[in-house]
């Protein structure tokens, strides 16, 4: 089994004003989120159980910058973007801000918690294809042959993690988001399949209105 770490990016413009964020809309870090960038550094620097020798990174502008500041934290170069680790494909909703934009994506996240996993954004994806692609992305970082003892580094998104995270566990949902700058620990075979077990979940309340939201 392959430690990999996988952290959410620092705060960006679009957690400020709510944009759906997949393609289309990148924004880049807020003074806070490279600040939580520094800090989530330091906090990797730290660990002594699995060191970070690796870093592999989404490819939209928040996760790549905060990536970037990890990296020069741990001396480390990224080795890696990855295309199947960006936030859920909201489809039509890319880019939007307005009240029914958030409305239909509560309403496909409520539909996926439920176990309609079939249900799809609008010109976007369901749930089947993003733990699918999720799936791929771990294990193409499992299987790059970091040392045991050792850890990958994820710096991805939150979303899109808390809501595959069922189907690639068989486990329930964690109950919680992911905060910004922050990072979740998990186990993750890329045999038979890719089995992937969650080893840490921090423990920490939910961004206040920031429940599933995905920038």
């Amino acid at each position: 089994m392959a430690t990999i770490v996988w952290a959410r990016h620092g705060q960006n413009v679009a957690n400020l004003t709510r944009t759906l964020s997949f393609r289309s809309y990148d924004g880049d870090l807020t003074e806070l989120g490279r600040r939580q960038a520094r800090e989530l550094g330091r906090a990797l620097a730290a660990r002594q159980a699995d060191p970070v020798r690796r870093i592999v990174s989404s490819p939209l502008r928040r996760a790549r910058q905060t990536a970037d500041i990890v990296a020069s934290t741990l001396r480390l170069e990224i080795s890696a973007e990855l295309d199947d680790l960006r936030e859920v494909n909201v489809g039509d909703l890319d880019g939007r801000d307005d009240p029914d934009a958030w409305e239909i994506y509560d309403h496909v996240l409520a539909a996926w918690r439920a176990g309609s996993d079939d249900v799809r954004f609008p010109g976007g994806e369901n749930c089947r294809e993003l733990s699918a692609r999720l799936r791929r992305a771990l294990c193409q970082v499992a299987d790059a042959g970091v040392p045991a003892g050792q850890a990958s580094l994820v710096v991805a998104h939150g979303a899109s993690l808390r809501a595959a995270l069922p189907a690639l566990t068989g486990s329930p949902d964690p109950g919680a988001d992911l905060p910004t700058g922050t990072f979740a620990t998990l186990d993750v075979s890329g045999e038979r399949g890719g089995r992937v077990r969650v080893a840490g979940w921090p423990a920490g309340r939910c961004d206040a209105g920031s429940a599933d939201r995905q920038p």
